[in-house]
């Protein structure tokens, strides 16, 4: 079985109308995809990760005629949006591959700040293959992690996303871990095109992933 990490982007269109309001607002930043469903009848909901002016984020949404129901819940360092829509065609065949070539998803699927999506998938070589060449060619594609996935034997910088992988390694090179420290959320957040709070998030789950594998592995010997 194989783990890839893919990188998907729509280009200047976006993936749906809405969405595409949603990342061009200064006031509403996309954070993830917790869970997809597509119905019989093609129509999908979201169970959206949001974070910003809540107010802003329902009328995005209302005025869109393709966003069938949703509703929002939370404050503004996190909302969570429930969104039935009626997908053009290039969202509903993304999001109908894990059913029809038998993916498995990790979610949250990570949303950038460009527009695209960060999707973490299991599968074996052949599946991934025919998944990979079914994406609409309106969406780029880069293939940015892919390996045996080893359950028994996962180390700490793989247990991490790539893009975590990546934040990392900025905030440590910039000085962010050194005694006193030299950098701040800001530093690596224009390093990477990121805003403060999305860099103090990342970092925070990505303490989260390692620091109880280190006191586990100690526990160990």
């Amino acid at each position: 079985m194989r783990y890839a990490e893919l990188e998907l982007s729509p280009g200047e269109t976006g993936f749906h109308p809405a969405d595409k309001a949603l990342v061009e607002s200064t006031r509403v930043e996309r954070v993830g995809i917790h869970h997809f469903n597509q119905l019989d009848d093609g129509t999908i909901v979201f169970l959206y990760q949001l974070r910003g002016d809540v107010d802003r984020a329902q009328e995005i949404l209302e005025a869109h005629s393709d966003i069938l129901t949703h509703s929002i819940s939370g404050d503004e360092t996190d909302l969570h949006a429930y969104i039935h829509f009626d997908p053009n065609e290039t969202v509903s065949t993304v999001f109908r591959l894990p059913q029809e070539h038998s993916l498995v998803v990790d979610t949250p699927i990570e949303c950038l700040p460009d527009g695209g999506i960060r999707v973490s998938v299991l599968a074996t070589q052949e599946t991934l293959t025919e998944a990979l060449g079914a994406i609409p060619a309106a969406v780029d594609v880069e293939l940015e992690l892919i390996r045996e996935y080893r359950p028994d034997r996962q180390t700490l910088a793989s247990s991490l996303t790539a893009r975590q992988q990546e934040l990392l390694r900025t905030a440590t090179e910039l000085g962010y871990y050194d005694v006193p420290r030299n950098a701040t959320y800001e530093d690596i957040g224009d390093e990477l095109d990121l805003s403060p709070v999305t860099v103090g998030e990342h970092l925070r789950k990505i303490e989260a992933t390692v620091l109880p594998a280190l006191l586990r592995e100690q526990d160990m010997h």
